[in-house]
């Protein structure tokens, strides 16, 4: 599930490919400014181009500040850096967008790769590296194709997928549709890399976090009902929840939004429920319920694994139905997704991908090894195919998991994230050339997903991967920019 890996792991690697056109790719560089961060960032990159993480390792421990170091230790940092560093063989400054003695904020493009990032790097008063991250960053709109056709489409994602899969930054599938229509597919890499089983429309993948959209969308059917309200408090349902302030102030609109000061409990699932699993939502609430807010409830903003999982004890608590079994009756079947499922006991079928990862506990590893299978709770980790999460967006869009209304309550602001995006309920809102985009991502040691549903259109876009994020970000800028474009033109 997202958020269950470092933050600058995900962040440093969270990078966008998309090959530029000859205007963006052949600028000059721009001039960094005579700063401490812009002293910084332009070491930074001069060590990226080396590819050596020897060299990085002494760049980052002789200008990391001391409580820098203590977050994430130049080690691993350098080994971090050094492999996004080698998949782009370095970086060109675009632009500049924000510059400050101790601030900066930078555009920059892969060498090679065309990929696209936002660095924003912060030193100490005395100069030291205090924070610095990337993060995925549209393309300028003029860099698209002009060529917007299906078929245009349907070749440009098969070059990216395949283009990608070469460098090994991609193993899955990116499937867009329009409606219920397949314009666009193809995958690369393999199930399973040992037996070369290859990936089709029929392997299932482990969602992670994009999951939690089956949450929100069983509240909102229950909201429908009029069975309860988004202004519920956490209370109404559970009259001995342990934590006071949680039980009287937070309530099930702030537990899908991220704002009721719940934290994550991920790390405190048991050997015995990853192996054999659980059967209700229930019961991870003594993993969380005693814990204490980070923040007064509706007053702030942090990813919470946990609430969304009270969210489904909710969904239970008012259906009478165990969690795994609603969303089979109630999201999956309506939906026609017959190929998903909850996970929640841990998932064995044959078409079923081997997660792949580099992940360690001592840092990232070289080589790509199986990573540990998720189990699946109301805060992600289903199975499913893409196309059934066609048939998911396809129904949620068009009112038959929700209405309308709760629909459009579902993907409104409710919440705004510290990079500044916006955030629904269960529902990540993003604006990309004045389209608004919904949807929701899944990131977790072997699993990389997204489905992107771009609203005011009927266009779909499922892009699942069974290795470490930020797989599914890569082919993402493209896929997603073009799509958008085609959606503003009408095309």
């Amino acid at each position: 599930m997202i958020r269950s890996l470092p933050r600058r792991v995900l962040a440093l690697a969270a990078c966008l490919a998309l090959a530029p056109s000859a205007a963006f790719g052949q600028a000059e560089p721009v001039a960094l400014p005579t700063t401490p961060a812009g002293h910084l960032a332009a070491g930074w990159m001069q060590q990226c181009r080396s590819h050596d993480v020897g060299a990085m390792t002494q760049w980052e421990s002789a200008n990391l500040s001391d409580d820098a170091a203590k977050r994430f230790p130049a080690e691993l940092r350098a080994r971090t850096d050094a492999e996004a560093c080698t998949a782009n063989s370095g970086f060109r400054v675009a632009s500049i967008t924000k510059s400050e003695p101790n601030a900066i904020t930078l555009v920059m493009l892969g060498l090679t790769s065309g990929t696209w990032f936002e660095m924003s790097l912060v030193t100490t008063t005395a100069g030291k590296l205090d924070r610095l991250g990337t993060r995925p960053t549209l393309p300028p709109e003029a860099a698209l194709p002009k060529d917007l056709s299906d078929a245009a489409l349907a070749s440009d994602v098969k070059q990216q997928v395949a283009t990608l899969a070469q460098r090994g930054l991609f193993s899955g599938i990116v499937t867009v549709a329009r409606g219920t229509q397949i314009i666009a597919t193809a995958s690369a890499n393999y199930a399973d890399r040992a037996k070369h089983t290859p990936i089709t429309d029929s392997t299932r993948f482990t969602l992670g976090s994009m999951g939690k959209m089956f949450t929100a969308a069983s509240i909102g059917q229950l909201v429908d009902q009029g069975k309860i309200s988004f202004a519920d408090t956490v209370g109404k349902f559970f009259p001995d929840y342990p934590n006071e302030t949680i039980r009287r102030k937070a309530t099930v609109g702030m537990l899908l939004s991220h704002t009721a000061g719940l934290g994550d409990f991920l790390s405190k699932r048991t050997p015995e429920m990853m192996k054999n699993g659980v059967k209700r939502a229930a019961e991870f609430m003594p993993l969380y319920d005693a814990d204490a807010p980070l923040f007064p409830p509706g007053s702030g903003w942090s990813y919470s694994n946990a609430g969304l999982a009270l969210a489904g004890a909710i969904v239970e608590q008012v259906s009478g139905e165990d969690y795994p079994d609603y969303i089979r009756k109630h999201i999956f079947a309506v939906a026609g997704m017959h190929a998903s499922d909850p996970n929640n006991v841990p998932y064995a079928g044959p078409l079923l991908v081997t997660p792949y990862t580099k992940f360690t506990p001592q840092g990232p590893a070289t080589d790509w090894q199986e990573a540990e299978h998720d189990i699946g709770s109301p805060a992600g980790g289903a199975i499913s195919t893409a196309g059934d999460l066609v048939r998911f967006a396809v129904a949620l869009r068009d009112g038959k998991l929700v209405s309308q209304g709760t629909f459009a309550e579902m993907v409104k602001p409710h919440g705004t994230v510290p990079t500044g995006d916006k955030y629904g309920y269960a529902m990540e809102i993003s604006d990309t050339y004045g389209r608004t985009i919904v949807g929701h991502g899944g990131g977790f040691p072997g699993v990389s997903t997204h489905l992107y549903l771009i609203l005011g259109s009927p266009y779909t876009v499922v892009i699942l991967a069974n290795q470490d994020p930020p797989a599914d970000a890569y082919v993402a800028s493209m896929v997603v920019a073009i799509v958008a474009e085609k959606a503003k033109l009408g095309k």
